[in-house]
């Protein structure tokens, strides 16, 4: 009952702050991917103890971009392994994170290893063309084609 709340769009600020403190990460992960939990709400989640909620933080169009760069940063070596999870595949999916910072995401030799990762760079409209160009090039066939798209 409590995650429907979290998620519904008509849930009201004040609620999803309380939620926002729930015992239960799936909880907090549920308002951190509602589209009304507030920037300062966001901010908060970003350093919660799940990984689950700080990768939905990830994910929320409505994150701040300074959050997302502290993101960018927010490793966990076993997250490298489940590439369904990891922060920074959110990151290169979320349409709002910034050029630059999809451009650091490029350059980290751990994201290389993830072809997820490489596709999600390709599809976001705003990864930098020289990235794309990279990507164009890339080893799979799925990343290639997904880059070439945006060239």
């Amino acid at each position: 009952m409590r995650g429907r709340v979290a998620e519904n769009v008509d849930t009201p600020v004040q609620v999803l702050e309380k939620l926002a403190e729930d015992e239960e990460g799936w909880v907090r992960q549920k308002v951190a991917t509602n589209v009304n939990t507030l920037a300062s709400m966001l901010e908060k989640l970003s350093t919660d103890k799940d990984e689950r909620v700080r990768h939905a933080v990830a994910r929320n169009n409505n994150t701040p971009i300074s959050v997302l760069e502290k993101l960018a940063e927010d490793v966990n070596p076993s997250s490298f392994f489940d590439v369904s999870r990891p922060a920074r595949l959110q990151l290169a999916q979320n349409e709002n994170t910034p050029a630059p910072l999809l451009e650091k995401l490029w350059l980290d030799e751990n994201i290389l290893v993830h072809r997820e990762v490489r596709k999600a760079l390709a599809e976001n409209m705003n990864t930098p063309v020289s990235v794309l160009e990279k990507l164009a090039e890339d080893k799979d066939e799925w990343v290639r084609e997904a880059a070439r798209e945006k060239i």
